[in-house]
């Protein structure tokens, strides 16, 4: 072996991997048993760059440091994940015999000594020690003899307690620490010096070849490009950006690569020491604060839960909510929008009619169409909760009963859904008559052109006028739309009742909405605010018929009464009958039906009784004019027999001209005229 000592430290020997730009000795093989020569170690010591890799291994990117611990390539490939597992060797490893232990519940325990304290119930945690032989048999495994004749392992009872759960640290305590750990790691390392840096980027560089590196595998490229839009994958003016951009992320995967090869081989301090490299650059401190989360354990239990019990997730839930939006979301128990493009306003007796037939023909809607579909789901698709039923009769039924408790409140909230929506299409049919019915005298007819929705008679109830319904007759009748509603969406049957005929007998039913609920009250209390708002028309218009009082409490007929007691001329009656003629026609003019927004009044009774109270006083008048010439007529014609025939033939055929000028055709044989239409005597 060459002696290197009498060559001088300046000699080009100790430098020449440096000066003539030559690369290091090669390795020497693996089964040379003989130390290298202290030629190969001078040169490797004072090499400018010593190598960081193996050139010639059974295995890819093996670091330098490895070569001189005689590892094979499943040793290498191991200890290299641990500086502490660096030395170990497989052929090193002591094989462990796993004993078997059979646990018995606790509770047959108790069962076989009810007596026993539960102290003494509780297992005994040991802990075995090994014997001095035993830590010096670290070969292999020790034979049967060895440990029959082995004495007896010593015991040691371990009693162990729950420690109480720590107070989360604060974002300040938390920020402290980490500060804290950043200046302990700054003061054991130094500062890198510029030889330090030159160094670790040339190592970075040029330490790891890039064969050595598995390259990038291709569903990489495959996944990046279905983030990216086809438009701009496709577009011919983007191909030189897309290239280059290909090639940094090829380069950023290598560089990425190569530094934690790098760092972590320099987490050793020999190999430090071998390359010359003090301290390495410091990574930029990554700080994370936690919240504190004392509800930890609350969650994670919430959670458990959730997952054996929960069962919205089920796709058997999101079935019934497709069936339902596509097929019952528009389903309503009062169609408003039918009774708009209906015949309006209705009869009392007829609005309450259409109002059950609408609900009712829902309700069938739901009882022949609905649960039938969602139970004709379950059996299509018993795969997705069949699990949940016992296997056995003797297995438990909760968890089905669970599951079918679950389907049965997410239907419950679809009935409801269509209870409510059905309820503020009401309220909204009403509301359209919000503002009320008030209006200026005179009556405009003009003024209310939106239909009307409830009919209201005009009678007289001497000695007033009445709606026949009354208001409290009206709004009764309103209310009752809500509660017929709410009560046809009672009584819907469960899901389960279908798929199990045996559970019939149960009383299994949907809920929904109940009328005493807040937002029923809240709904009918907005239509009761739009009903008051809507009596204000119907008793301003009765002042119309103020001025028709007397025919209505009989001051007209006792007036014609005290008339008819005193002495009056011809023409007197005359005046009083036209008087009387010209208010009848009054009567008889006016409107036979009152568009009020809410309400229609229909006056036509009302009209046709004053007519007829106006038409007896006029008939009345006329009467006592005949009688009086008859009873004249009758006594000068007893006195004056012969004399005055021809005169009383003439006076009486002016009479019946008066009456006939005067009396007219009865109103009972004569139908009462059409609004705007005059009667002609």
């Amino acid at each position: 072996i060459w002696n290197s000592a009498c060559i001088p430290k300046s000699d080009s020997i100790h430098h020449m991997s440096h000066s003539q730009a030559r690369p290091e000795l090669p390795p020497l093989p693996a089964s040379a048993n003989e130390e290298p020569s202290e030629l190969y170690q001078t040169v490797m010591s004072h090499s400018f760059y010593p190598p960081l890799m193996q050139r010639t291994s059974w295995t890819l990117a093996a670091p330098f440091k490895g070569q001189h611990h005689h590892c094979g390539p499943s040793d290498s490939i191991a200890n290299n994940y641990s500086l502490m597992a660096r030395d170990l060797k497989l052929k090193d490893l002591q094989k462990v015999y796993q004993p078997v232990t059979i646990s018995v519940p606790r509770e047959k325990i108790a069962q076989r000594l009810p007596s026993a304290n539960k102290s003494s119930l509780e297992p005994n945690k040991k802990k075995m020690k090994l014997s001095p032989k035993d830590k010096d048999d670290l070969t292999g495994t020790r034979s049967a003899c060895n440990t029959s004749t082995s004495p007896p392992m010593k015991k040691e009872v371990v009693t162990s307690s729950a420690l109480p759960g720590s107070r989360p640290m604060s974002p300040e305590e938390q920020m402290d620490v980490m500060l804290q750990q950043e200046m302990e790691i700054e003061s054991k390392e130094t500062k890198p010096s510029e030889s330090d840096l030159e160094r670790y980027y040339y190592y970075l560089t040029n330490g790891i070849q890039k064969d050595m590196i598995a390259p990038e595998e291709n569903e990489v490229m495959v996944r990046i490009s279905k983030l990216i839009s086809n438009t701009l994958l496709t577009n011919p003016l983007l191909e030189p950006l897309m290239l280059v951009l290909v090639k940094e992320k090829e380069k950023d995967y290598y560089s990425s690569l190569m530094k934690s090869i790098v760092d972590y081989i320099l987490m050793d301090p020999m190999e430090r020491k071998r390359l010359f490299i003090e301290s390495i650059p410091h990574l930029f401190p990554q700080r994370v604060i936690r919240a504190p989360v004392p509800w930890h354990s609350v969650y994670r239990n919430a959670k458990k839960w959730n997952e054996e019990h929960l069962h919205t997730v089920n796709p058997m839930i999101l079935s019934l909510k497709e069936l339902w939006f596509a097929e019952f979301r528009d389903l309503r128990f009062v169609r408003t929008a039918e009774l708009l493009a209906g015949k309006l306003p209705l009869q009392p007796h007829e609005y309450q009619d259409v109002i059950r037939k609408h609900c009712m023909e829902a309700r069938q809607t739901l009882l022949n169409k609905w649960i039938p579909t969602c139970a004709q789901l379950f059996v299509s698709r018993k795969e997705h909760w069949v699990h949940f039923a016992p296997k056995s009769d003797y297995d438990s039924s909760r968890n089905i009963e669970e599951y079918f408790a679950s389907v049965a409140s997410f239907m419950s909230l679809q009935l409801r859904e269509l209870v409510i929506k059905s309820l503020e299409d009401l309220v909204s049919f009403f509301m359209i008559h919000k503002d009320g019915n008030d209006f200026k005298e005179p009556y405009q007819e003009m003024e209310f052109f939106i239909p009307q929705i409830i009919m209201i008679k005009l009678e007289v109830s001497e000695p007033i006028i009445v709606f026949n319904p009354s208001f409290d007759d009206c709004w009764e009748l309103i209310h009752n739309s809500f509660l017929e509603i709410i009560q046809n969406a009672k009584g819907i049957p469960k899901v389960e009742s279908i798929l199990f005929p045996e559970l019939r007998g149960y009383h299994l039913i949907l809920g929904s909405v109940n009328s005493d609920e807040k937002l029923v009250s809240d709904l009918v209390d907005q239509t009761f605010k739009v009903f008051q708002k809507n009596q204000v028309g119907p008793s301003k218009y009765l002042n119309v018929y103020k001025k028709y009082d007397d025919l209505l409490d009989n001051t007209a007929e006792q007036n014609v009464t005290a008339f008819l007691k005193e002495h009056h001329e011809i023409e007197d009656f005359v005046m009083r009958i036209n008087s009387i003629k010209k208010r009848r026609l009054e009567i008889a003019s006016m409107h036979i039906t009152v568009p009020l927004a809410m309400f229609c009044l229909d006056t036509m009774t009302l009209n046709y009784d004053l007519c007829e109270r106006a038409q007896n006083l006029k008939d009345r008048l006329i009467q006592f004019q005949v009688d009086v010439n008859r009873d004249t007529n009758t006594r000068y014609c007893m006195q004056r027999n012969d004399t005055l025939t021809g005169r009383l033939n003439f006076f009486c055929l002016w009479v019946c001209l008066f009456v006939f000028y005067f009396g007219g055709l009865h109103l009972q044989h004569m139908d009462v005229p059409r609004l705007g239409v005059e009667l002609g005597m």
